[in-house]
């Protein structure tokens, strides 16, 4: 998961992404799928450098924004889905008895 501090990093090699993809292309000369499947490896490899963990699908990245999350459960030690969310949806705890 990415703190705040480190999705400011990231979140710009996520953004325009139909522009990346164009961009590879017409610098590389390569075809749409090999311009999709390398374009975003910047983005990769810098989640790695900040994580340890090699992930291959960019888009990926985009659902390891730690603040996106709730706390973690007391009960099981997930995250809660959201910060509004009402219960665990792992274990079913409350909310209100994760306190």
């Amino acid at each position: 998961m990415l703190e705040e501090h480190e999705w400011e990093i990231m979140e710009p090699l996520l953004t325009n992404q139909i522009e990346s993809i164009k961009n590879y292309r017409a610098k590389h000369e390569v075809e749409l799928e090999v311009a999709t499947k390398n374009a975003f490896k910047p983005a990769t490899d810098k989640y790695f450098e900040l994580t340890g963990f090699k992930e291959t699908n960019y888009a990926a990245i985009w659902h390891h924004r730690l603040s996106s999350f709730g706390s973690e459960c007391k009960s099981c030690g997930y995250l809660f889905r959201t910060p509004k969310a009402n219960f665990c949806a792992n274990c079913g705890l409350p909310a209100k008895e994760n306190i």
